[in-house]
């Protein structure tokens, strides 16, 4: 097996292990989102829209060390996305015609593109608007994994299972039998597979189409590893045979297959591995090194594009959903655009964000999930509670310790209780007990901290449900759980929200009077009587008095005397 199989495959294995760890109980043994730390793309771009050090990205800019020395060498070994395109442009090109004329001459009238994808998203991030995870090979490969892969495998996993479940007691496999795996559910997950698809299909045009053209995050590499340390040298010996040129998957050699573009070249050694006379070797060059090809990259190319990203960012600004984060102009948000626990107002929140779906991947509920538009163009992708399909688990902090980029804060559990991240509402014209005067209590029964409580309220025989919106940190298991068909008579809206950047949510939200308490032994409050006295209820008028003598009532309540 050649050298960068051996070091290629136990990577990726590693960052799919990694992945699949990327669950609720987290492991405290490794960090799971190391991969995407090492995305030196996602940290300059995160720290210059977000205008400040991002420790957490640090390993990033560490990465950009190996490239004096090795050029792209992360780029043929660590990248997931780099393994994963060797590995589907064995099978989309198997059969199909060989490029002969693969010399870095013949071939490059597409290189310059990743560098003009990168001097505009440099221009974005000016106006402070995050665009890298268009572009972040970690971001894409880590989205096309967790909210594509991950559920797909799952449904095989289980299918394989409902095949086999009747023949598993026969052969001593009893357990397996009642086996079966909670398959996740993602949204714009087709999209994300067109994107990726497409981007594996450009095999089509050249091998590793997207490394060599398009990813920006390569550009940074290849900025940084022009004049490598190890380079590749051929010796005399060279019969000019052209093996190396057809094998090179970066077309990083020149014609005259001597020269190389260092900057492409990404330290695979098949042009070594196939030479054969041995003329090609790996290795610290002397003082004077052989001339090497260039891309031709005009000036005006590079800051055209840069300006460019700055018009785009500046449309995105002013985008009619576009959250700002002052008052004025005051945004068009969506009543359901509910963030995370712990997420950073939103300017901060969209400029660290690089949508890689790690937090979705995690999230225990499978409450988390991509938006599209709701939060403008800059908030494409990022991720919202959805309380319909599941609420936020109070006993799971995962989202923010999965965060690469520090988007949503990594929060103990009595602080991530504390992060309010919106109020419930009733919907009193869909609600079964205020619309139908019906007897329902899932709400009351379900909320965590006793927010909802049922209560009697003029012209209805049954109790109604009540939120103290002190009480509600804005889980959404209220929303999840009401048998309404369709949207449910109680929503969670982002009303009473609290997005803190450093401060201790715990401490703030004792400022606000907000009371998060398990419900054991809590009171409910008699929200519709107050005034009230010493928790009992106001008088009530004779003429109501005997009208409530004739309701029956469930068994279990009683009427106050």
């Amino acid at each position: 097996m050649r050298f960068q199989r051996l070091i290629q495959i136990p990577v990726f294995i590693l960052f799919l292990v990694l992945l699949g760890f990327a669950a609720y109980p987290l492991p405290a043994w490794f960090e799971v989102d190391v991969f995407l730390r090492l995305d030196p793309l996602i940290a300059l771009g995160s720290m210059a829209a977000a205008r400040a050090f991002i420790p957490r990205l640090a390993w990033a800019l560490i990465i950009i060390v190996p490239a004096l020395i090795l050029g792209r060498f992360f780029c043929g070994y660590v990248c997931p996305m780099g393994v994963t395109i060797d590995f589907s442009d064995r099978i989309i090109r198997r059969g199909g015609k060989k490029h002969g004329q693969n010399a870095f001459e013949n071939v490059g009238r597409f290189r310059y593109l990743k560098y003009l994808f990168l001097a505009g998203l440099a221009g974005t991030a000016l106006l402070g608007i995050s665009s890298v995870f268009l572009f972040s090979p970690l971001s894409l490969i880590t989205r096309f994994y967790a909210l594509m892969i991950h559920p797909l495998a799952l449904m095989i996993v289980n299918a394989f299972l409902d095949v086999f479940r009747p023949v598993f007691p026969a052969v001593g496999l009893e357990s397996l039998s009642f086996v079966t795996y909670k398959v996740p559910y993602f949204n714009t997950n087709l999209f994300v597979a067109v994107l990726i698809v497409g981007i594996f299909l450009l095999a089509l045009v050249q091998p590793r189409f997207w490394c060599r053209n398009l990813c920006p995050a390569g550009a940074i590499l290849a900025l940084f590893g022009r004049k490598p340390l190890f380079r590749r040298r051929v010796s005399e010996a060279c019969n000019g045979c052209g093996r190396c040129v057809r094998a090179c998957p970066m077309a990083a050699i020149g014609e005259d297959f001597v020269t190389t573009a260092h900057s492409e070249c990404i330290f695979c050694l098949k042009c070594r591995d196939v030479c054969p006379e041995h003329a090609v070797s790996f290795g610290i060059t002397g003082k004077r090194h052989p001339p090497q090809p260039e891309i031709d990259l005009g000036r005006r190319k590079v800051v055209g594009a840069g300006l460019a990203g700055v018009a785009a960012a500046a449309l995105t600004m002013t985008n009619l959903h576009h959250i700002h984060g002052g008052e004025t102009p005051r945004a068009l948000r969506s009543s359901r655009l509910i963030r995370p626990p712990g997420a950073l107002p939103e300017p901060a929140f969209q400029a660290r964000c690089v949508r890689c779906g790690e937090c979705m991947k995690g999230c225990l509920t499978n409450t988390l999930q991509p938006v599209w538009f709701e939060a403008g163009i800059s908030g494409l992708w990022t991720p919202k509670i959805t309380a319909r399909l599941a609420g936020c688990e109070q006993n799971c902090n995962i989202c923010g310790h999965l965060c690469p980029t520090g988007a949503i804060r990594p929060l103990d559990m009595e602080e991530k209780k504390h992060a309010k991240v919106g109020t419930a509402r009733i919907i009193k014209t869909r609600c079964i007990a205020w619309e139908q005067d019906r007897t329902c209590l899932i709400c009351d029964e379900i909320c965590p901290y006793n927010a909802i409580s049922n209560q009697f309220a003029a012209g209805h025989r049954v109790t109604v449900p009540v939120i103290d919106e002190n009480r509600c940190n804005g889980c959404g298991y209220c929303e999840n759980k009401c048998p309404v068909t369709g949207e449910a008579a109680v929503i969670v809206e982002p009303l009473g929200e609290l997005r803190l950047a450093t401060e201790s949510y715990l401490e703030k939200a004792r400022k606000r009077g907000l009371v998060y308490q398990a419900r054991g032994g809590v009171e409910d409050h008699f929200i519709l009587d107050t005034p009230r006295e010493k928790g009992k209820r106001k008088p009530i008028p004779l003429a109501e008095e005997e009208k409530r003598e004739e309701i029956s009532l469930p068994p279990g309540f009683i009427l106050d005397e």
